[in-house]
């Protein structure tokens, strides 16, 4: 009976050892268990779009690290398949980077035109990716979830092209004392396998990715130069206006062919601004200080050798520029220039205001092209307005502050747009929109301005600083004798032809006050201060007592900003 229990109790010892070691036997064959991992880069559905002209170049796919239960080491295989395919057969494979061990792997063009070419499509192939994981063992993980993705080819490859200048991690100067020399970034010609390349230029913080980018140029001759060049002065008056201050910043190009934009480098450059600093103040007989240099008026500087402002000047009377207040020294009078508009030149250095009365005066200086500007205000023309092209036809605008201007017409997308000119004899000193700073003026190499649809308008220039504002507006009355009071607008009404500037209404009022207010809002409102009939911007509420009137707002900006109530 002993020996019946201890033969038991072994083969129950001999049983318990014997599960112990299929265990670890099974442990041993079935690998040490591998986490999971998700696919990162690219993302689901994103599309490739394969440069054909540069198959050598490469993509990368990059994926979370998996690991393993005891740390034994990973490999990893990129797989690809079709849609309908379960990856036990895949299209096309390879090991990740570092032989297998990296969660990332680097291909060239060429071997995703070869994924394309298996996908067997044409056009716009789909496939799906995923990464098959092993340790060792045959214990093999997938990614939970595979990853869909587009390749399509380039029908315009574009062959690769370096930057050339300026040179990776450089500085770049722009500097005060040189601002009429050309500074270039310059890259080598792209080639397309047919057709034609452009190019487009984009200038960037270090940490942007281009998607936002600080500047962007068409390269030279509308795109098609392998370069953009300005003046240092142009530069510097872009970037100004972009608030890029002295740092560091990348740039790079992007060549466009057809179908296909292609970006091969990012160079780094330092941007250092160095002698900008040049007022220049104006001072004579004609000015509120006289001949008094201690108190000479300073400009207000808009651009490399331009500067502006509206000053009280007497008619028939002169004046002078100089760089330094309170010094006679290097002055720039007369001798400077070649055109004088508005202005003349009646020896001894000085300048003389040709205008017909005292009052506020325009004064634009720009030695870059040695023309001074002297103009009672500026007047709009072009073939949109109902001005015309011919100077003569230039509708003056209407000071609303000290160096603001402003016009309201009807504009129409046809007629090639409208401009500025500072007198109605001719074309001399023209102002256009900038072709480099956005919402800016300028006297030279500029473009007409326009607008997107028929319409009211509101031109505004500022001559303080030479910008310009266009925009849309349509107007009604407010006041708590009309019929929606202080809350409501009674909406006016306008013949929709070019030129057209004025809106009328047939109203009921009671006793109180109105005032004109445009687009629903008081950002732009009119009233009567003074009780003159001329009307303000933000003016005094105008009374009215109770009936029935037809109202009419007259915004000609030749004659003034005037209304009529005419009871019926």
């Amino acid at each position: 009976m002993k020996k019946w229990i201890k033969n038991i109790l072994f083969l129950a010892f001999i049983a318990m050892l014997s599960s112990c070691m299929e265990e670890v036997g099974d442990f041993t064959v079935n690998g040490e268990a591998i986490t999971g991992f998700e696919l990162a880069s690219p993302e689901n559905n994103d599309t490739v779009k394969i440069n054909t002209g540069a198959l050598s170049e490469t993509y990368v796919f990059n994926w979370g690290k998996a690991e393993s239960g005891l740390g034994s080491p990973i490999t990893y295989t990129i797989v690809f398949d079709k849609p309908d395919g379960d990856f036990s057969n895949p299209i096309w494979s390879k090991a990740s980077d570092n032989s297998g061990s990296n969660a990332m792997v680097t291909l060239t063009l060429g071997e995703l035109q070869e994924i394309y070419n298996a996908a067997g499509a044409s056009g716009v192939a789909s496939v799906k990716w995923n990464v098959k994981v092993e340790n060792g063992s045959p214990n093999i993980k997938y990614g939970q979830v595979a990853n869909s993705l587009k390749l399509a080819l380039s029908s315009v490859g574009v062959g690769n092209f370096a930057l050339t200048s300026p040179l990776d991690k450089s500085i770049l100067q722009l500097d005060g004392s040189k601002e009429t020399e050309t500074v270039t970034f310059d890259w080598d010609d792209a080639t397309v396998s047919s057709g034609s390349v452009t190019y487009k230029f984009y200038l960037d913080n270090l940490d942007g990715d281009f998607s936002n980018p600080l500047v962007v140029l068409d390269s030279d001759e509308s795109g098609t130069e392998s370069k953009v060049s300005m003046t240092q002065g142009e530069w510097k008056t872009l970037l100004e206006q972009k608030d890029i201050e002295d740092g560091s910043y990348k740039w790079t190009v992007k060549a466009i062919a057809s179908d296909f934009v292609w970006m091969k480098e990012v160079f780094e450059v330092y941007i250092e601004f160095m002698n900008w600093s040049q007022p220049i103040y104006i001072v004579g007989e004609a000015t509120s200080v006289g001949w008094d240099i201690n108190n000479a008026i300073e400009m207000k500087f808009v651009s490399p050798n331009v500067w502006t402002g509206v000053y009280d000047l007497k008619a028939g009377k002169e004046f002078k520029f100089f760089p330094v207040k309170g010094s006679w020294d290097n002055g720039i009078g007369a001798d400077r220039f070649d055109n004088f508009i508005g202005c003349s030149n009646p020896g001894g250095g000085n300048i003389k205001n040709e205008g017909a009365v005292d009052g506020y005066y325009l004064v634009v200086v720009d030695l870059n092209t040695k023309t001074v500007t002297v103009a009672d205000n500026p007047k709009i023309l072009g073939g949109s307005v109902v001005a015309g092209w011919s100077p003569e036809n230039a509708i003056p605008m209407q000071m609303v502050e000290t160096g603001v201007y402003d016009t309201y017409q009807y504009i129409t997308v046809d007629g090639s747009g409208f401009k500025f000119v500072p007198t109605n004899n001719g074309w001399d000193g023209d102002f256009g929109k900038s072709k480099t700073m956005e919402g800016f003026l300028a006297q030279a190499d500029e473009d007409n301005l326009s607008i997107e649809t028929d319409g009211f308008y509101r031109v505004r220039t500022n001559f303080n600083d030479m910008s310009y504002s266009v925009l849309e507006t349509y107007w009604g009355i407010i006041g708590d004798a009309t019929p929606g009071g202080w809350g409501e607008d009674t909406n006016m009404s306008m013949t929709a032809e070019k030129g057209e500037n004025i809106w009328s209404a047939n109203i009921t009022l009671t006793d109180g006050s109105i005032k004109f207010r445009a687009n629903d809002g008081w950002d732009i409102n009119l009233g009567d201060t003074g009780v003159d009939g001329s009307l303000e911007y933000n003016g005094d509420n105008i009374s009215v007592t109770a009936g029935d009137y037809f109202i009419e707002l007259i915004l000609d900006s030749a004659t003034g900003f005037t209304y009529r109530i005419t009871k019926q």
